[in-house]
């Protein structure tokens, strides 16, 4: 719901009250007043694909609210499902094509095995044989080969399924060691094992026979990064969807009997087990076995955080590297960046996570994008970006059904096409599309800076009240994928004139300056502001002398929850940097 300027007390236990004003705190006794940060009539997302820090699958918004997107299927938790045993107590690790596992080595390096001989085995069950057609990951440490990219260094090793379908080993920058032997995909579990010695080859069981053996003699070449992956590769490709359990690494060639390949018998751990995994538990994190210290397994959505990923894929359909940055763009100048989805029939996706809720949008708003479908496109509709889930929310579109008309849709309310023949999205050429809601009132749709068609509306939007997620190129699940070229998304929370549009193609809109912000929390001893810009109070709003509380550009300060400031009145305010 719309956030009013009017008084309205909140109380807490701790006799704190807030509310919410426009552009500041003022601290008055004992109640505390919050001022909202982000204003009306602004733009409140702005991604114009250009940077990304690191040269990862992260992005920058560039309307500077803080806002962090990655490109590639968001990452889901694993889940805990019953394992091959079957006994009580028995549980495996399941993944859905969108999550997985990272176990960090880069302390002790007991998995970054130069010099074979080695083993690696798991469990494996799967249904989904859509997911067959790119490189999936079941074992995986370090970085896939493929063409230099500086700051890569790829290597390391894999045992994982190829895109025909068959089980792969691979020393990664080295060679893809083919077994040419399917694995099975029919809901049953599957014992897999890759044992390997330079001195002999490549020896491939399942279910605890030997169904191939290749002769190869080279070592593995040392990777660029320490961790292992479970059920992924190079942590954001090759996601597989299935169940995967017992997971073991051995540093030596076992031999068929001592292969951890009778499900209701689980092998004991040896010396020469470097880790492994039972996935006895609920949910991560999971403890490992073997060489001391064992690793521990954390989920993938976890451990992105604080490591993104270089390339990110996954979903139901992912491609072989997920979205591609192209120079292709609307304003054809060096260095400027668009993003290609759906590449080759598959799926891709990227996702911006939206803590604060600036981006939801509860009266007027517009919202805007560059696109260059692809003829190659199928289906009735393709989302070009996604705001919250089903019957909360908004998207943007282009309706093929309806004849490529440009399309609104207020979630869980409308769908809206426009109905002028005028509002024609073309096929492989850069456009620029948006729609601009007036609260209450109507919907007007723009192509290329001209309107183009509109309607009278008062439905309004609902707002997306938990999954505050701003998805680019499908809906939530990666439904209604697009295919082609995106850029230069950007979302107001104001009903923009046609001159106002970010519609030149050659002058990118400028990006807003970034705003002051304030956030306060009451622990049981103090008051802590945290702030942006420089600190300043004054004893009263209008009139009163505005002096600088700390020096600091940014930080924190602390007000002690003393007699003294419980019976002040003052008012504190962030200067912009």
């Amino acid at each position: 719901m719309q956030t009013s300027n009017r008084s309205n007390p909140v109380k807490k236990q701790s006799r704190l009250s807030q509310r919410l004003l426009g552009a500041g705190i003022a601290l008055v006794g004992a109640s505390l007043y919050l001022h909202t940060a982000t204003a009306f009539g602004e733009v409140v997302g702005y991604f114009k694909f250009d940077n990304f820090p690191g040269g990862n699958a992260y992005f920058t918004d560039d309307a500077g609210k803080g806002l962090r997107g990655l490109l590639g299927f968001p990452f889901s938790e694993p889940r805990s499902v019953p394992g091959p045993s079957g006994r009580a107590g028995d549980l495996a690790v399941s993944f859905d094509g969108k999550s997985a596992l990272a176990v960090d080595d880069s302390a002790a390096h007991l998995l970054n095995i130069l010099t074979p001989p080695m083993t690696l085995e798991c469990w494996v069950r799967s249904t989904n044989a859509a997911q067959v057609g790119v490189h999936l990951g079941l074992i995986s440490y370090g970085i896939p080969g493929g063409p230099p990219v500086p700051g890569l260094i790829r290597g390391g090793y894999k045992l994982g399924i190829n895109p025909s379908g068959n089980i792969l080993f691979t020393l990664f920058a080295v060679v893809d060691v083919q077994s040419n032997v399917p694995f099975p995909i029919d809901g049953q579990w599957h014992h897999l094992a890759v044992v390997y010695a330079v001195s002999d080859g490549v020896h491939f069981y399942l279910d605890g026979q030997e169904v191939a053996f290749v002769a190869e003699t080279r070592n593995v070449t040392p990777p660029g990064t320490s961790h292992l992956d479970i059920g992924a590769q190079f942590t954001g490709l090759g996601r597989f969807d299935g169940d995967i359990d017992r997971v073991r690494i051995s540093k030596a060639t076992l031999t068929p009997t001592q292969l951890d390949s009778v499900a209701d018998t689980v092998k004991p751990v040896g010396n020469d087990t470097a880790i492994f995994f039972n996935f006895d538990k609920a949910s991560p994190p999971y403890q490992g076995q073997g060489l001391s210290p064992a690793g521990i397994a954390v989920s993938t959505a976890e451990w992105v955080i604080n490591h993104p990923p270089f390339v990110s894929s996954g979903g139901p359909l992912q491609s072989a590297a997920g979205p591609v940055k192209v120079i292709d763009t609307p304003s054809g100048v060096t260095n400027d960046l668009a993003i290609q989805f759906g590449a080759g029939g598959r799926i891709d996706m990227a996702a911006v996570w939206d803590t604060n809720g600036v981006l939801n949008l509860p009266g007027d708003w517009t919202l805007e994008a560059w696109v260059k479908p692809d003829p190659a496109a199928v289906g009735d509709r393709d989302v070009i970006f996604y705001y919250g889930y089903p019957g909360h929310g908004y998207s943007l579109s282009v309706n093929y059904a309806e004849g490529n008309k440009l399309q609104v849709t207020t979630l869980g309310i409308a769908d809206m096409p426009a109905t002028n023949d005028t509002a024609v999205v073309q096929m492989d050429v850069w456009q620029h599309l948006a729609v601009v809601h007036k609260n209450g009132q109507s919907i007007t749709y723009f192509i290329n800076g001209l309107q183009v068609g509109s309607r009278a509306y008062t439905g309004g939007t609902r707002l997306a009240e938990t999954n505050r997620v701003l998805y680019i190129a499908a809906e939530w699940d990666g439904g209604l994928p697009f295919t082609g070229l995106i850029d230069r998304i950007r979302i107001s929370n104001a009903a923009l004139t046609a001159n106002q549009l970010d519609s030149d193609p050659k002058n990118p809109a400028p990006s807003p300056q970034p705003a002051s912000r304030l956030a306060v929390v009451r622990t049981a001893t103090d008051i802590v502001i945290t702030f942006t810009g420089t600190l300043q109070s004054s004893d009263k709003i209008a009139g009163g002398t505005w002096t600088a509380v700390t020096n600091a550009a940014g930080g924190s300060y602390s007000l002690p929850l003393t007699q003294a400031v419980l019976q002040s009145g003052r008012f504190y305010r962030s200067q912009s940097p």
